[in-house]
């Protein structure tokens, strides 16, 4: 029953980040493409699987390590709440200062930029599974020192663990929708606001005059640019052939 309720529950929770992803989505500007945010929005649902298993993972060991084997829980509360504080960050430090920098060096331009699939002109599925592929590595590494944490943190973690253990002793629904619905909620808002503004591509003045045009506003041109000097050369023009009209009008 408990199992059941679990998997209902991680489905729903899966269905509600999706959710703020799309809002999100529909609240930028300039908007990315529908494509674009696609593939921007798998990265992050795709890592958020191998995030939520290593965390499982994580809680295991940690409830094996010692105590009366009911605290499952609240280790998963532990391990989460450092996931997504210090895991997250981790990944993002990763992302880039790490593998961004090394591959501009390389020239290797999949993995130059995040979000950057070769669009507006020719958005590159492979370049996609390239980055996917980096990003869940990056996340499981993450998620290793988090776990390293955790367990090295073991004894000072427990007596917070044993406290709200025993606080929902004989209502376990409840703390199970607390641990996998609650703590989860909260900090996956903050996570996924910030790992989508971190994953996508910057939009530069390029990209957004690639977007009007492609919206339906070829029409407009752009505004030129003169310089003072020229400015008034063409006043000076404009007067001279204004006054050249009137002797014409006059003779």
């Amino acid at each position: 029953f408990t199992n059941g309720i679990a998997i209902v529950v991680q489905g729903f929770l899966g269905i509600a980040v999706f959710s703020l992803l799309i809002l999100k989505w529909k609240c930028e500007k300039p908007r990315r493409q529908f494509q674009v945010w696609i593939f921007d929005a798998l990265k992050q649902c795709i890592s958020a699987g191998f995030q939520h298993a290593c965390n499982v993972a994580i809680a295991s060991v940690a409830r094996s390590e010692g105590g009366r084997g009911d605290e499952e829980c609240g280790w998963y509360m532990i391990s989460f709440t450092i996931d997504a504080c210090l895991g997250t960050a981790l990944s993002l430090l990763l992302l880039k200062y790490v593998l961004e920098p090394l591959a501009t060096k390389l020239e290797y331009r999949p993995l130059a930029e995040s979000g950057d699939y070769g669009q507006p002109d020719n958005i590159n599925v492979k370049w996609w599974g390239i980055q996917l592929t980096s990003w869940v590595v990056i996340n499981i590494l993450a998620r290793v020192v988090c776990g390293a944490l955790v367990y090295g943190l073991h004894d000072s973690l427990y007596p917070f663990v044993r406290w709200i253990t025993d606080v929902f002793k004989g209502n376990g629904v409840a703390y199970l929708l607390l641990s996998m619905i609650g703590t989860p909620t909260f900090l996956n808002i903050i996570q996924l606001i910030i790992q989508d503004t971190c994953l996508k591509k910057t939009m530069r003045e390029t990209d957004q005059s690639d977007l009007h045009v492609n919206e339906g506003h070829a029409d407009k041109l752009p505004l030129m640019h003169v310089s003072e000097g020229e400015a008034l050369h063409i006043m000076g023009e404009d007067e001279e052939n204004m006054n050249e009209s009137e002797g014409k009008g006059e003779n």
